[in-house]
């Protein structure tokens, strides 16, 4: 699965879900909120909080489901995303001073 989203974020409502199709390698960023992560075939759920991330190993289906109002970015490019975390935090704390 190609599911890059040039780092836009994609903002889930509490409750909503996003399903994601063979998405082996992607990483999933959260941006705000809280999430939950799920993939077919994995006992494991992962819950993620605001700057938390989790890498989707298996192909099969994949869920993200807000748990709260939330925001997150799905990518391959890991470099990509860390440049866009310490972007966003360098500009949260510029907001705050």
């Amino acid at each position: 699965m190609h599911t890059d989203l040039n780092h836009a974020a994609t903002f889930l409502e509490r409750g909503r879900s996003q399903r994601l199709q063979d998405a082996r390698g992607s990483l999933v960023l959260c941006l705000s909120g809280t999430l939950w992560l799920t993939q077919e075939g994995d006992p494991r759920d992962v819950v993620l909080e605001a700057g938390d991330e989790a890498q989707i190993d298996r192909d099969g289906l994949s869920i993200v489901q807000a748990l709260s109002d939330a925001r997150f970015v799905l990518s391959h490019d890991r470099l990509a995303l860390d440049v866009l975390l310490r972007a966003r935090q360098a500009q949260a704390a510029l907001a705050t001073h």
